[in-house]
């Protein structure tokens, strides 16, 4: 292994693109980097020194790791998403660029709600960092804010970036299977449920089906399962003139805007990501459907 790290990128793009590792040379740099703790700047004015053999060694075993689909996220422990980086373990999804629209118009909806206080919840919160980006977008609103989520485990990581982020005050926690364990109700509700077809999992990439949490992956059979127990229980949940907002996958919104009609919601929301798909939908309870 090659002591000097403008070597050791080279090795690592090697190692890595060998594995069928997409931008594999961009991978080999920021493994450099988080392995060494350097900043970009850093990094570059670095690359012409020599390492210790145990920098070195440790480099090449991050790279053997990516090599076998870990994702760099979850080697680390961290996970950059809506420009903060969170904590994250096996235990947790690893957020997605796609998911920062669910925060973008979560925050643009919470502008419109002329309350002084606000209250938000959200359905399997995971990492918290959905909730979290929210909350520190919205440092002038006075909003309380209940996270929830089945896995003991996933709670474990939210309360860790909750105390990172200052927001024990904010943000509160509770096990939750879906609403099963919730009384009250609140002005805004987001989820980015499970929402991948059962039969679909074994064809997703490494990096997702063996490191992210099946739990958080599996939708059941038509991928729509956790959007129907949403949609029956939500409305009990609602405040008067509340909404809820969903990520859906791709193809999903006919189906889903199907699902939360019939329990008497209507949508008045539905935004492209970046890849020009139908990502986020929000909905509100028909005037005649609420509790």
């Amino acid at each position: 292994m090659n002591n000097l790290l403008k070597g050791l990128i080279y090795d690592g793009k090697k190692i890595l693109s060998e594995s069928g590792v997409k931008n594999a040379m961009d991978e080999a740099r920021l493994i450099i980097k988080k392995t060494l703790k350097k900043t970009e700047l850093e990094f570059i004015t670095f690359q012409n020194k020599r390492i210790s053999s145990k920098q070195s060694n440790l480099i090449l075993h991050n790279f053997i790791e990516r090599s076998k689909g870990k994702p760099v996220s979850k080697i680390f422990g961290f996970k950059e998403f809506f420009s903060n980086e969170f904590i994250v373990n096996k235990n947790v999804l690893d957020p997605r660029p796609e998911t920062e629209l669910l925060v973008e118009l979560t925050i643009k909806n919470f502008y419109k709600i002329k309350d002084k206080k606000i209250s938000l919840l959200e359905l399997g919160l995971g990492s918290g960092c959905l909730i979290i980006s929210i909350l520190l977008s919205l440092k002038k609103k006075k909003v309380s804010a209940l996270g929830v989520d089945i896995s003991n485990k996933a709670l474990d990581i939210a309360e860790k970036n909750i105390k990172k982020f200052n927001l024990e005050k904010k943000l509160k926690l509770k096990q939750s299977d879906w609403f099963s364990d919730i009384d009250e109700k609140f002005d805004i509700i987001i989820s980015n449920p499970p929402y991948i077809k059962t039969s679909d999992i074994k064809n997703l990439e490494k990096d997702v089906k063996f490191y992210d949490p099946l739990i958080a992956l599996n939708g059941g059979f038509n991928g729509l399962s956790c959007f129907e127990r949403i949609a029956t229980a939500a409305k009990f949940h609602l405040k008067q003139n509340g909404i809820i907002l969903l990520e859906i996958g791709f193809g999903q919104i006919n189906s889903v805007k199907e699902i939360f009609e019939k329990m008497g919601y209507k949508i008045f929301l539905k935004e492209k990501d970046l890849q020009g798909i139908i990502r986020v939908v929000g909905f509100k309870l028909n005037k005649n459907f609420e509790s």
